[in-house]
């Protein structure tokens, strides 16, 4: 069986096919240089970057290309000359192994998801429906607000609090906690891949925990004072992915 239980980048990359290495040696030194002041991690067992803690920008090797994620509609837009010649696809852009690497592009990449994330953290202001003044966005419409992105997400209560379903009444794969039980949590809780709840927890305890009831079958909580809007869109994709019916896993792409 492959090893997936990497402890390091360079554990990562001796991992992948022998002809991507130098490939993904050069990706992980354009990134540091691109933005020196990031922590490399590994989490989800692919390279990541953060700053002040928040995940900005991962890496994956493969076979025959190699993914940069994630990638908003902003960046897409702020890069379309350049990316026009590349695979872009819900919210990851797919590199083909075989054609020279495109060192300035991923550079430029790098640093403008940097900024992205920084400039997530700010508060938002939503428009008020008249008056033209805005107010605070609140942690349960930012919840919303992600989840809403979901193909077919329904939201109801359930145990008194937002409950985040794949479609009605059936999968669900986010739940909104505010201080429940008085645990001085302002947090959600959405199911993790196997065994990665052990690995966040030990590699952000400030920002993530075991929640009560589901956390014995492998869900995080996740404190949303302490997480961008990336970082959390992400948990949120692969927690509707798992509680996704199969029928319906292609709404958001089966590949990385």
């Amino acid at each position: 069986m492959a090893k997936t239980n990497f402890k390091s980048v360079n554990e990562y990359i001796a991992s992948r096919p022998k002809d991507t290495h130098g490939t993904l040696r050069r990706i992980q030194t354009i990134i540091r240089k691109a933005v020196p002041e990031a922590e490399e991690a590994i989490s989800y067992q692919i390279p990541a970057y953060k700053l002040n803690g928040r995940l900005f920008l991962f890496f994956a090797g493969w076979k025959e290309h190699y993914s940069l994620y994630p990638v908003s509609n902003r960046l897409v837009e702020a890069f379309k000359k350049e990316l026009a010649s590349f695979e872009v696809s819900k919210g990851t852009i797919r590199f083909p192994c075989a054609e020279p690497l495109p060192v300035k592009l991923i550079e430029r990449i790098a640093k403008f998801r940097a900024k992205e994330v920084a400039e997530s953290d700010k508060p938002k202001r939503t428009a008020r429906a008249k008056g033209g003044s805005g107010r605070s966005e609140t942690q349960l419409d930012r919840v919303r607000r992600i989840c809403a992105e979901m193909p077919s997400a329904f939201e109801k209560l359930s145990h008194g609090t937002p409950t985040f379903f794949v479609e009605q009444e059936n999968g669900v794969f986010a739940m909104f906690a505010d201080n429940h039980h008085s645990d001085g949590h302002l947090a959600i809780w959405v199911p993790a891949p196997a065994g990665m709840q052990a690995v966040l927890i030990g590699e952000a305890p400030e920002m993530y925990f075991k929640p009560p009831y589901v956390g014995t079958s492998g869900w995080i909580g996740i404190e949303l004072g302490r997480i961008g809007d990336e970082a959390l869109a992400i948990h949120i994709r692969e927690a509707w992915k798992l509680s996704a019916p199969k029928r319906r896993k292609t709404g958001l792409g089966g590949r990385r």
